[in-house]
């Protein structure tokens, strides 16, 4: 689940309908040509088909403090990148140029001054992740990728349940299968960060879609086991967007119960969770309750145009959500209206993934490879 190619489907036309309203806003030019040029699977189908509307109806009072919302698009940045065919080391070493008008990185300003630690494929499918040091805010952070191949999307499709080695609850195989393959490999990324920089004041955990779904599992693990990852009381945060369902309600009671432990013995501030489902995203009613699978998370997060919401604890496996109308301002056209699965933190990842292509085929050649991306940007004008 994530970075795929998308099914020959037809677009929705050339307006789109809001999901708390029946109201349509006629698509600018720019969002025109912005949906014409998808390429990957946004699983808006998925949405319509699978995600149930919540009876509540959210508002302002569901609005978490804008430090919430900022903070959540400095780390989807980190999360983004890996979806890159470029490897991060590449990236991270090269973010000046990478970062100009029309370059991948545009518009990327959080990734500034980080510092890559390590990058690993996994033995399960060549899951990717990578750990890197941010000095500014002596944050280190991890970053699972999401789906990026077919072999990958073939173990997202593996849902029968596995008995997790806790013996509290059922997990979904194929997920399980992939964060197996990678475990040791993020573990030891992450042992070395930590001697790297001492300093370090905050552990994050991120991950967009099937990569959130693994930031679970993994972190499932370091709660239950401390001896796994020298963290102490470091204050952690899991920081994860579109992540479909991948334990049973007693592995997903049993998150909870490691969450209230590590509070008990470190105190509130030492794990902080974040799950952001978005409008039109269908990955997250993924799989079907009917399967037995829950949400971690016991208070989400949705986003819908341009803001976030909280969703209360007794809605959180609902996909869609209503909004109180009077609150809507009729003026402002939504950046990315028809929401989706790769239109987070008010970003087009469609467009990171075409340009980071375009960089990678830049690079096979000899020569000014910024000229070539140049190039290419131009011809694809």
């Amino acid at each position: 689940m994530g970075f795929l190619a998308k099914p020959s489907l037809s677009n929705f036309g050339d307006a789109s309908t809001a999901s708390n309203t029946k109201r349509k806003y006629a698509l600018t030019k720019e969002q025109k040509h912005m949906y014409a040029s998808e390429t990957l699977v946004n699983f808006r189908w998925i949405s319509k088909i699978m995600a149930s509307y919540s009876p509540h109806k959210l508002s302002s009072r569901d609005i978490p403090p804008l430090e919430v919302t900022d903070y959540l698009s400095e780390i989807g940045q980190f999360a983004e990148i890996t979806y890159s065919p470029v490897p991060t080391k590449f990236i991270f070493d090269n973010l000046a140029i990478l970062k100009e008008p029309g370059f991948p990185l545009e518009g990327y300003d959080s990734l500034d001054g980080a510092t890559q630690v390590s990058e690993f494929i996994g033995k399960a499918a060549d899951l990717s992740g990578y750990v890197t040091y941010r000095p500014q805010t002596r944050q280190l952070v991890l970053a699972f990728s999401g789906t990026t191949t077919m072999t990958q999307a073939m173990y997202d499709l593996r849902v029968a349940a596995h008995r997790h080695p806790s013996r509290r609850g059922h997990v979904h195989s194929g997920f399980w299968q992939l964060y197996k393959g990678i475990k040791a490999l993020a573990l030891e990324a992450v042992v070395a960060g930590l001697a790297q920089h001492a300093d370090v004041s905050e552990f994050v955990v991120t991950g967009h879609s099937m990569g959130g779904a693994v930031a679970y599992l993994f972190l499932i693990d370091v709660f239950r086991d401390e001896a796994l990852l020298p963290i102490g009381a470091v204050p952690v945060k899991l920081v994860v967007f579109g992540v479909p369902r991948s334990g049973n309600e007693e592995l997903a009671q049993f998150w909870t119960e490691l969450l209230e432990s590590r509070r008990a013995k470190y105190g509130e501030a030492s794990i902080t969770e974040y799950s952001v489902k978005a409008y039109n995203d269908g990955v997250p009613s993924l799989p079907p309750l009917s399967f037995g699978y829950r949400h971690y998370a016991r208070a989400p997060f949705y986003f819908l145009h341009g803001r976030l919401y909280q969703v209360p604890e007794e809605h959180r496996e609902h996909g869609l959500f209503h909004v109180n109308e009077a609150e809507e301002d009729d003026h402002v056209v939504p950046q990315h209206p028809r929401g989706g699965h790769n239109y987070y933190n008010g970003r087009d990842m469609e467009k990171f993934a075409r340009r980071a292509i375009w960089l990678e085929e830049a690079l096979r050649g000899e020569g000014d490879w910024k000229e070539r991306y140049r190039a290419k940007v131009a011809k694809h004008s």
